[in-house]
């Protein structure tokens, strides 16, 4: 009962910001005082606010409500819908901005039709009338297929409900096929892991002034755990790291300016996770601090974070292209074989150069990404020695030339049938 109180105070006070004019001071004290919550539940809130892009906090200013330029990737809204399908729009104007929860397609009866038009939704239709006044009585945006006039009394009742009535030239195959592309493609910009779902609050992972001691970084890696935070100056603007190299063996009144590492590597709360990893791995970065867009502190994101929270994430449901590449290859100890499809292909027929680069990828981390262990590429050598076709049947042999704790060595050899048609040398770095 209490975790549902504080969720619904947490609710009224992120509802609370969202009404507030732009540029209007916030801060924790008034929001408790105003709202009647607890400091703690008022300073989770407004950084939730912040993550949203409701309110920012700027130095010497505070807290203040901005105009909000996240983008929902969740959706897509009617206006988005007509312009990928480059349809006209001919009634319901006001309800562009809109955002619709599903599609159908109109090709059934009126009995049965029913069951699909749900509020929100976007009924794909011919030249039907019954059907576009149907679905229009049932809150449903209307999008006509092949180019077909539309009677004046439906586009006077769209006018009226302010539901959107677009006409395309396509037909409705081609329409559902684009809808479905963009929904595809935002599914898996939304399933793509990036720092904001991953990152450590300030305050949950400690950070230290410019002007602390040696003594102040001890007693916080004594309460805290760990050994690396972020250091900030008197506007909350991250200038260093410190860690336990730089402080061990210095007096313990010895500020923390004088020993941190200055001009440290940063990140912001949209950058992919994959790309953060990968710096981590090339850099042996333990932890990178998290900054809003004028260098003040947010948080921290560590590498036991990122492999934990990408072991326990579940891989998006939407096949990307390294996905199709991995379905095809088959393995067979260290070696692997692969059939040459159509998509594989350049316009001339062959193996498309890009389409073996994923393939040597893919084999490669199959074979070094082991108990939990990942990798980046830091250099690959491809020596095309003959093309190859359309259900050619191909075998990559490897050899591990070296392997270390932190890198690896691998030759690939790759024939039809006896016949060596490509070679590569790939270098890798070890987590």
């Amino acid at each position: 009962m209490k975790e549902v109180m504080m969720m619904s105070k947490h609710q009224e006070i992120i509802a609370y910001l969202e009404k507030l004019p732009v540029g209007k001071r916030v801060s924790v004290r008034s929001i408790s005082n105003y709202l009647g919550v607890s400091d703690g539940t008022a300073y989770r809130a407004i950084k939730e606010a912040e993550n949203r892009g409701l309110v920012e906090t700027r130095p010497r200013s505070g807290t203040v409500r901005i105009k909000s330029t996240k983008v929902v990737l969740e959706h897509l809204t009617y206006h988005e819908i007509a312009e990928i399908t480059r349809s006209e729009v001919l009634a319901g104007q006001a309800g562009l901005d809109k955002e619709f929860s599903k599609f159908s397609i109109g090709a059934m009866t009126e009995q049965n039709i029913m069951r699909y038009l749900t509020e929100g939704g976007l009924l794909i239709v011919g030249d039907r009338t019954e059907i576009q006044r149907l679905a229009l009585k049932n809150e449903n945006a209307v999008l006509v297929t092949g180019g077909f006039s539309i009677e004046e009394d439906i586009l006077s009742l769209a006018d009226q409900m302010s539901i959107p009535i677009l006409r395309t030239q396509h037909d409705t195959y081609t329409v559902a096929t684009i809808i479905n592309r963009a929904l595809s493609n935002i599914q898996i910009k939304t399933d793509i892991l990036t720092v904001e779902q991953v990152y450590r609050s300030a305050h949950e992972h400690g950070f230290l002034q410019e002007t602390d001691t040696v003594k102040d970084y001890l007693d916080l890696v004594r309460k805290n755990r760990s050994s690396r935070f972020p250091v900030i100056n008197q506007h909350q603007m991250v200038v260093g790291v410190v860690t336990m190299r730089d402080a061990g063996d210095k007096s313990p009144y010895t500020t923390l300016d004088k020993i941190m590492t200055k001009n440290p590597f940063m990140t912001g709360l949209k950058t992919n996770i994959a790309n953060v990893s990968q710096r981590m791995i090339a850099e042996d970065f333990e932890m990178i601090p998290v900054v809003r867009s004028n260098q003040t502190l947010l948080g921290v994101i560590t590498r036991r974070d990122i492999l934990e929270k990408m072991s326990r994430e579940q891989v998006s449901s939407l096949p990307t292209f390294s996905d199709q590449i991995t379905q095809k290859l088959i393995r067979n100890g260290n070696d692997f074989a692969f059939t040459v499809e159509p998509f594989m292909l350049e316009n001339n027929g062959v193996l498309s150069h890009g389409v073996l680069t994923e393939i040597l990828n893919t084999a490669t981390h199959q074979l070094i990404s082991y108990s939990g262990r990942s990798l980046i590429i830091e250099n690959m050598m491809i020596y095309f020695l003959q093309a190859v076709q359309l259900d050619d049947y191909l075998t990559l042999q490897s050899r591990l030339v070296r392997e270390t704790r932190r890198s690896a060595i691998i030759d690939y050899e790759i024939y039809l049938e006896h016949q060596l048609v490509a070679k590569a040398t790939i270098t890798v770095k070890i987590n």
